[in-house]
């Protein structure tokens, strides 16, 4: 028997932002900053400077946005996506150019270059300065501008900001291309119109700087520790393993004392790093075709190990979210007990307040205690014996994952350069199997002796149950271990499903070969596709909840009901007129989230950019930098009010903080003095590693803020060299100065996105998240749908879909844990807020677990047994399912629109349940050969789930009641009766 003193809580990590001191991110670091330092180098070489020009900056800068810091296919797909934004602005900006000169006279052209030149000439004699400088400021200062032209380029040129704003809050991949696009974009709609003739190599000092960075990252990544997506892959792998010990090594460590909310809390922290980890692997299965690569596997292989490591996923979490669920329903039966003592023993009915959902509460109050009254408690030296068999499993499955880790590591480390001998392959490969078979005796032992424990601990209760002997007990004990059975069964069998898998392959570790890519098209589907992400690429979340995605998983799930239902099954709504179709849908499309933000840029670009072509303020304008502003503010927008409130302050404390650690490398690496090149790129060098560290792992919520940092101090940098090395007209100054008007500028364009974003009505991220909710419960629907399918119609296959759906939906719920966080910074109508939210997020999280898991069940649940558990709970009734879904259907009506449900619902759903089953059922008998029976043990496992799936509805109803109230009351007597 194991101690539970030996499987430890896992000891406090460093901060996620210093936990990046190994080899492997070490290695991604040098790349990446031996990348930028080459980049900012660019600025202190004389003929690059006069080259390219004050922008030169512009290099690092390129690469603190799109660093090398993944898989070199991925990394130019990254960079082609960024030059696709910068060729179609510049194209789109020369033909506007060419079309808007077009509409002045050449005559009326020509009379105003002859005034230009008089008025040159007059003051060169007057002051004796240089022509070419005063005719630039002039230039500058608005002398050519003309109303028709610059109508004709503010059209044309919003028009394509606009469309381009589109694409980047509908497809995530383009956020590269709309960004870069819009800034080549800027430079035509703020400079086009001054200028006295065509110029359609206005954005080459932006784009010589920009291919130059993309350059350097490209040599970086083939030259430095280059990595292929099937590392990528195996790592994550790693990756994930590490992060799944940490659910299995808190199964049982704090089984000596009381389990309460904390720890509740730290499990789904737990859960939520696995799926994060899982949720950046999975993207990169999909790159395995174009991979090229040096090593022992090749992409088929790697591709092996999806299955395998999605179902030792599953099967973890399944366990972590049996001991969360074991842990909430403590709790919330300790509370239930509680009220129900305080309201027999406390004042009357008549002196409490009136509680939200007190008519749902007091009717589980009443169920839990009565079931509390028929509890058969197992005696203590059974519990030890029972806990100390479940850590001996748990310390298998540890020592099946550490061995699943060390494997991967192995075949890592093989190279043309370093290869590990053949002596310590033998011992590798004889690890694995001998793994392999402690895995098997351990699932065989755990089997038998829980088996054994059980019967020990319930047979004398079972030997003297029966129909007529009229005792009440209440077994629920036996469930319960029979679900922590099943649950750590299919944690061993899973996790030895992967090392077998790994085991398989392993014989070819000991060669090394190259392996080309085996198939391009996946490059042009992951282009088009909204919903194809690439290996480290964080997912959208500002999808609108109105435009129903189906994803891969959900459209296989249909197509294999359609067989059970039949494809014409259901009723269509009366079509709409074409018409009428047509201007809903043009509406929609104009008012929608994205289109408002894609208006909103629109509107901040106008006001920013009107003053680069007004006469009186367009020479101020261009001294000053306008554009940076433009761009600030443009940048700024986002498409929810919370997401930019929280962009606000972190670009505000990224310029000064940048602004500062500028102005610090600027005077160490000059001094008093000019700018000396050489004191500057040492500085520099080692400055760039505080930038860097930050943009490769600072959380995704505030990387906004760290590039903008990167910016300031590359900016104050860059300026102040190019002032004291290569002086142009506009020229902000050195050291101080550029870090003031730099602040200057980003406030001046956080104001005026600000002002956009609020008026006339500022984008609620709490009505995106709530309607985001409110589709995730009706896809929940469609899975119980589904469920109700395939239980009554054994022949289909519900393991084969369980798993699909199940990691669908866990990932988009997910990707809405941070925009719930950031709720807080958002001051909205909404009544839902970040903890409400926070709530029915996790609620929808345990509603997809359990219908996972039953779906599992309806497959491997023998006849007798679904038929046993139907007749129990009601689960094929009509009336059942029809309460189900009108519960289902309120909730997700009331996370839409705001409404308070009704005070009388029919819940809780778990009440009624289990009377359907005391009022329905065939008398069953328990007996000491069931608890022996493997389909007995899958049967408590589905019970149990069905169970919870009710109960985590009802719990959603009064969560929601908390928020909104009741509506539709109705006399107390009269509810109670329902």
């Amino acid at each position: 028997m194991s101690d539970p003193e030996k499987i430890e809580k896992p000891r406090r990590r460093l901060p996620p932002i210093l936990d990046h001191f190994n080899a492997r991110d070490l290695k991604i670091f040098f790349r990446c900053w031996v990348a930028v330092w080459v980049a900012c180098i660019l600025m202190f070489i004389q003929p690059v400077l006069s080259n390219f020009g004050s922008a030169t900056f512009f290099a690092g800068m390129v690469l603190f946005i799109n660093p090398p810091s993944g898989v070199l296919f991925v990394y130019m797909l990254g960079s082609l996506t960024l030059f696709i934004g910068i060729g179609l602005a510049w194209a789109w900006g020369v033909i506007t150019m060419k079309a808007a000169l077009a509409v002045r006279p050449a005559a009326e052209t020509q009379a105003r270059l002859a005034s230009l030149q008089q008025a040159v000439g007059a003051e060169v004699q007057a002051t004796g300065g240089s022509a070419s400088a005063i005719s630039q400021r002039m230039i500058f200062d608005g002398w050519m501008l003309d109303t028709r032209v610059t109508v004709i380029m503010y059209c044309m040129l919003c028009l394509f900001i606009y469309l381009m704003s589109r694409m980047r809050a509908a497809n995530p991949k383009t956020a590269l291309s709309s960004l870069f696009g819009i800034i080549i974009t800027d430079i035509f709609l703020c400079y086009g119109p001054v200028l006295p003739s065509f110029n359609g190599t206005l954005p080459l000092s932006l784009v010589k700087p920009a291919a130059a960075g993309v350059g350097i990252g490209f040599a970086c990544a083939v030259l430095f520790f280059p990595r292929s997506t099937s590392d990528i892959i195996l790592e994550g792998i790693e990756d994930v393993i590490e992060h799944l010990k940490a659910p299995l090594q808190f199964s049982f460590a704090s089984s000596s004392k009381e389990l309460g909310a904390t720890d509740v809390a730290y499990l789904e922290k737990c859960q939520a790093m696995v799926i994060g980890m899982y949720q950046k692997l999975e993207p990169s299965f999909a790159f395995l075709p174009l991979d090229f690569s040096i090593g022992c596997w090749g992409a088929d292989t790697v591709k092996s190990f999806q299955a395998p490591i999605r179902q030792l996923v599953m099967a973890i979490l399944s366990l972590s979210d049996f001991h969360k669920s074991s842990i909430q329903g403590d709790i919330q039966i300790n509370t239930l007990r509680g009220r129900l003592i305080e309201s027999s023993d406390g004042e009357s009915e008549e002196k409490k307040p009136k509680e939200v959902g007190a008519h749902q509460r007091a009717q589980l109050a009443e169920l839990v205690n009565a079931l509390h009254e028929e509890h058969y408690a197992i005696p203590k030296e059974v519990v030890e014996e029972l806990r100390g068999i479940g850590l001996t499993a748990i310390e298998g499955c540890l020592k099946g994952l550490t061995v699943i880790k060390e494997s991967l590591q192995f075949v890592g480390r093989q190279h043309w350069f370093r290869k590990s001998s053949l002596e310590e392959h033998q011992r590798a490969t004889q690890r694995i199997g001998s793994v392999i078979e402690h895995l098997q005796q351990t699932r065989t032992i755990f089997l038998r002796d829980m088996t054994d424990g059980l019967v020990d601990a319930y047979g004398p209760v079972l030997d003297n149950f029966s129909d007529h002997s009229g005792q009440k007990r209440n077994l629920s004990g036996i469930i319960v271990c029979m679900n922590f059975q099943e649950h750590m069964v299919n944690s061993l069998n899973t996790t030895e499903a992967l090392l077998t898998e790994i085991s398989n392959h392993f014989p070819a570790a000991s060669r090394t070969r190259v392996w080309w890519p085996t198939s391009l098209k996946y490059a042009a589907r992951w282009a088009i596709g909204k919903n194809n992400k690439a290996p480290a690429m964080a997912a959208g979340t500002t999808d609108d909840p109105d435009e129903v995605q189906v994803g891969e998983a959900t459209k296989a799930a249909q197509e294999k009901k359609e067989p059970i239902l039949g494809a014409h099954r259901g009723y269509r709504p009366k079509a709409r007129h074409p018409v009428g179709r047509a201007i809903l849908g043009i509406y929609h499309w104009f008012t929608c989230d994205n289109g408002l933000y894609a208006l909103r840029m629109v509107v901040v670009t106008l006001a920013i950019g009107i003053l680069a072509v007004l006469p009186n303020t367009a020479g101020f304008f261009y001294r000053e930098r306008g554009l940076w502003g433009l761009i600030m503010a443009q940048t700024g927008l986002l498409v929810y009010m919370a997401d930019f409130t929280f962009s606000v302050f972190s670009r505000i404390v990224g310029t000064v903080v940048g602004g500062l650690v500028g102005l610090l490398a600027w005077y160490i690496g000059s001094g008093g003095g000019p700018g000396n090149p050489y004191g500057l790129s040492a500085i520099m060098a080692a400055l760039l590693v505080i930038f860097l560290w930050i943009r490769l792992y600072l959380p995704p919520n505030l990387l906004q803020g760290g590039i903008l940092a990167a910016a300031t101090f590359l900016l104050v940098v860059a300026y102040s060299y190019v002032d004291t090395h290569n002086p142009t007209y506009g020229d902000p100054g050195v050291g101080y100065n550029v870090f003031w008007r730099r602040l200057l500028l980003v406030l001046i364009g956080i104001g005026a996105a600000t002002i956009v974003q609020i008026f006339p009505r500022p984008p609620s991220a709490a009505r995106h998240i709530c309607k985001s909710l409110s589709r995730s419960f009706r896809t929940l629907s469609d899975h119980y749908a589904l469920l109700l399918s395939c239980w009554s119609h054994p022949q289909a296959d519900g393991r084969a879909l369980a798993e699909p759906i199940w990691m669908e939906l866990t990932e988009i719920l997910h990707l809405l844990q941070d925009p719930i966080y950031n709720l807080r910074f958002e001051f909205s109508s909404s009544r839902f807020d970040s903890a409400s939210l926070g709530q029915i997020r996790r609620i929808c999280h345990l509603i997809n677990n359990t219908l996972a898991r039953l779906l599992v069940a309806s497959a491997v649940l023998s006849p007798e047994y679904r038929t046993r558990l139907t007749q129990m709970t009601g689960m094929l009734d009509h009336r059942c399912i029809g309460e189900v879904m009108a519960v289902l259907g309120i909730c997700e009506q009331a996370l839409r629109t705001g409404d308070a449900p009704p005070e009388v619902l029919a819940t809780p759903l778990v009440r009624r349940a289990l009377e359907y089953g005391r009022s329905h059922q065939t008398k069953y008998l328990l007996s000491t050969e069931m608890i022996r029976d493997e389909d007995y043990r899958r049967y408590c496992v589905a019970l149990a789930a069905y169970i919870r799936f009710l109960g985590s509805v009802d719990d959603l109803v009064l969560v929601i009641k908390g928020v909104l109230g009741e509506s539709h009351l109705v006399a107390q007597d009269l509810a109670e009766q329902v």
